[in-house]
């Protein structure tokens, strides 16, 4: 996921000044609300931004622990030469790895 960089922080927005102006100009009570309003937002918007990226790493790193049990639940099948109660215990291992892959999907996907 690309990272959006932001090219002021919420500390750079409250530190600007204004350039005062004698015959024209704003009301600098107005101006210092509004720009309160945009440093509120500013910070929700980089704490999203932050959480999304987390989440994304996450997804990222659970979908590789799915391939990886997949993986290993496809080479870890019981060959016919093996014994009745090996093959019990393999068996077993797959059902749980199995379980664990439904479990992940659901956490990843939602479903």
């Amino acid at each position: 996921m690309s990272d959006v960089s932001l090219k002021l922080s919420a500390k750079d927005i409250y530190e600007k000044d204004f350039e005062k102006t004698v015959v024209r100009g704003y009301r600098p009570e107005e101006v210092d609300a509004f720009l309160d309003d945009i440093i509120v937002d500013y910070q929700k918007m980089s704490d999203l931004n932050n959480e999304v990226i987390k989440l994304s790493e996450e997804n990222h790193k659970l979908k590789k622990e799915i391939e990886d049990l997949r993986i290993r639940v496809a080479s870890g099948r019981p060959q016919e030469s093996k014994s009745f109660s090996s093959q019990g215990a393999n068996q077993n291992s797959n059902v749980d790895i199995l379980k664990r892959i439904s479990n992940l999907e659901k956490a990843v996907f939602g479903k």
